[in-house]
């Protein structure tokens, strides 16, 4: 199998035959193969550790397959690649550390595996990353405080997994804009300063975790706090300032941590449960053209309606 005289490759809905990337590949160095697209077929096997000999690469899409066994080490060697999604696959085992190695990546998408064990501090060494979500899988432990270095951060997916520890180092993310964080340990209070660095709309989904006290100061004077849930956590009694149920386009929260809120979660009926899709929310469909996709404030005001 030779790369030599092509640049891209895309193969998309394929889902009759059972694929699989050849086990090698020559690739010397001046392929110039740029792009490789496999999304949502029927590929099968390990990811071959050839892939990351591709220099020039700067996207790989192998989302919403049957890859199966651990991301390969080498993947780190690829000093090109600015997007990077592998969601939806079998990939097990540990998020390997050479992820901290990719010098221009800005979209990281490794959800909805069965990936295990902790982040990587050196993903925090990913200055140009814009979009990390390791969500639905099962990782532990606490956020690194490398990640107080994503400078470039703007969505920031970890969703259903077995992290804990509070999210403090969250503050330092300026550009920070779409948190969804549902369905883990986390804890104590949400730091005051969390989403005061952008002007952009701002989503966040904290449910399902063990967050206390009341909502930050700050929240009640943000214009720009599109969605909140905030179900099924401690929060204290009225936690919820009124001027973030006006501000809010869609807001839930326990029934007693919010007074004003027109839909709240008392038990364990469906409001509890609610949560948006993040594909649809992040324009995953549109693959490298997420950012042209991304919903906006209207997306908000028809869920309500269809809520």
């Amino acid at each position: 199998f030779q790369l030599k005289n092509l640049t891209s490759i895309h193969i998309q809905n394929n889902l009759g035959k059972e694929w699989s990337l050849p086990s090698n590949a020559q690739v010397g160095d001046d392929t110039q193969f740029e792009r490789l697209v496999l999304v949502r077929n029927n590929f099968a096997g390990i990811i071959p550790p050839w892939l990351a000999k591709l220099k020039q690469l700067q996207t790989l899409d192998l989302s919403m397959n049957n890859f199966q066994g651990a991301i390969p080490e080498a993947i780190g060697d690829l000093s090109s690649v600015k997007y990077l999604n592998l969601l939806g696959n079998n990939l097990t085992g540990a998020l390997p550390s050479s992820l901290g190695k990719l010098p221009a990546i800005e979209v990281l998408i490794l959800g909805n595996n069965a990936l295990q064990g902790e982040l990587p501090a050196s993903i925090g060494n990913l200055r140009t990353l814009q979009l990390l979500d390791v969500g639905s899988n099962m990782l532990t432990s606490t956020i690194p405080s490398s990640f107080a270095n994503l400078e470039s951060l703007k969505y920031l997916v970890l969703e259903s997994n077995r992290f804990n520890g509070t999210v403090d180092v969250l503050e330092s993310m300026k550009n920070l804009t779409v948190l969804l964080i549902r369905s883990n340990s986390f804890s104590a209070a949400l730091p005051d300063g969390l989403f005061s660095g952008t002007s952009d709309n701002i989503v966040v989904d904290i449910g399902d975790n063990k967050f206390t006290d009341e909502l930050p100061t700050s929240f009640a004077n943000m214009s720009n706090l599109v969605s909140l849930f905030g179900p099924k956590n401690s929060f204290a009694d009225n936690a919820t300032q009124s001027s973030v149920c006006d501000n809010s386009t869609l807001l839930v929260m326990d029934c007693d941590a919010c007074e004003c809120c027109e839909v709240c979660c008392d038990g364990d009926d469906g409001v509890c449960d609610f949560q948006l899709d993040v594909h649809t929310l992040l324009g995953y469909e549109c693959g490298t053209w997420f950012k042209y996709c991304i919903k906006d404030r209207d997306y908000f005001a028809e869920t309500v309606l269809f809520y």
